[in-house]
């Protein structure tokens, strides 16, 4: 392998008029890296392959081999499902705090990051009984930092009214996350992106064993579609979400990123992420994971071999495989956008697990009338 290969890759926006494009070089590693190893292997290879949302991708590949040799449990371990909402929180404040100041448009500050350091759901807790101490104390600190009122209280004025409360709050709190919003809502609110979303009841219901088939017979470099056409998936998809923010513009899809927060955070957070397995034929396993960035979904074949099984073919399916395809819910918006501020503010909105760029070479500049 070349030293300058790059295990990432990173995608790149191209705004423009008519077809936008969404180019990505995010290497296809998974089907070379697992072929022909043990399935045991699989949890901490995948873990580590993809280390944004690792502990996700290790219990997706975990649950998905176990599927797989027939050990399929009919719900998920209480102690995997803890994890899941530790590890998914976790990630969401990562994002708000550090890549929200730096990547959104505007002069980046410190505040948010700087909150971080006294966030009792810090990145060095590892054992169980820790992570849900500290997982108890999070509403309270949410409330002092981020939002100047209780978490719970947050969320049930966001659901009697879910487009105008975010807007009315950022207005007149004066916390930092609430001065970030403020900026942001204007020109997110503007940016339309009509919501195809790959909705996690109707896979559960058939839907999973007709992916299964397409994967199977999908190239390796081939891009994912469903159903014919490209859906997208982010915190705005949850299964348990009563009354889901309606997608449509780049704001509402910001804005899921901190409820989900908060209802990870509150008493109930515990059953807020869906997670499940199947086996779609024998000796294949299929799970899903609601993860911070949407929804994730691993599927692995093996075959018999006299020393055990071993990896025929895996497949994952991340959600930035859906929101940044080329003919994507993102890619149409980017074609009616002619300034880099709103590309950028699309791109933190569907969140990449990888770096991006924005090229508007495409978009003509304008010309000063006389």
């Amino acid at each position: 392998m070349s030293p300058s290969f790059d295990l990432v890759g990173q995608v790149q926006l191209r705004p423009g008029p008519g077809h936008a494009t969404l180019t990505s070089t995010r290497p296809a590693l998974v089907g070379r890296l697992t072929q022909g190893r043990r399935p045991e292997e699989l949890p901490l290879l995948l873990g580590s392959l993809f280390t944004l949302c690792g502990h996700a991708h290790q219990l997706a590949a975990q649950m998905a081999v176990d599927a797989a040799l027939g050990r399929a449990s009919p719900s998920p371990a209480p102690a995997a499902a803890a994890a899941l909402r530790v590890a998914t929180a976790r990630d969401q404040l990562v994002r708000i705090a550090h890549d929200w100041p730096r990547l959104l448009p505007g002069k980046p500050d410190e505040a948010l990051a700087q909150s971080l350091v006294h966030c009792p759901l810090g990145p060095a807790l590892r054992d169980p009984v820790a992570q849900q101490s500290a997982l108890a104390a999070l509403p309270v600190w949410l409330e002092k930092h981020w939002l100047g009122l209780p978490a719970a209280e947050w969320l049930a004025r966001h659901e009697q009214a879910p487009v105008e409360w975010a807007t009315h709050w950022a207005r007149i709190s004066s916390t930092p996350l609430a001065l970030l919003l403020r900026t942001q809502h204007g020109p997110a609110a503007r940016l339309g992106t009509p919501s195809r979303p790959l909705a996690l009841p109707g896979l559960a219901a058939g839907g999973f064993h007709e992916l299964a088939q397409q994967l199977d017979a999908l190239p390796p470099h081939a891009l994912p579609q469903w159903q014919g056409a490209v859906p997208d998936t982010g915190p705005w998809t949850r299964r348990q979400d009563a009354s889901p923010l309606p997608a449509h513009n780049a704001w509402m899809r910001l804005l899921s990123r901190l409820t989900d927060l908060l209802h990870l955070a509150v008493p109930g957070g515990e059953d807020w992420l869906a997670l499940g397995q199947l086996s779609p034929a024998p000796g294949q396993g299929l799970a899903w994971v609601e993860m911070a960035r949407g929804l994730l979904i691993h599927w692995v074949k093996l075959n018999n071999d006299p020393a055990g099984p071993r990896v025929a073919a895996c497949r994952v399916l991340a959600p930035t495989d859906w929101n940044f395809h080329p003919d994507g819910v993102l890619a149409h918006a980017l074609s009616s956008v002619t300034h880099e501020d709103d590309a950028r503010r699309l791109a933190v909105a569907f969140d990449p697990c990888v770096a991006f760029s924005v090229d508007m070479s495409a978009v003509r500049p304008e010309v000063p009338h006389a």
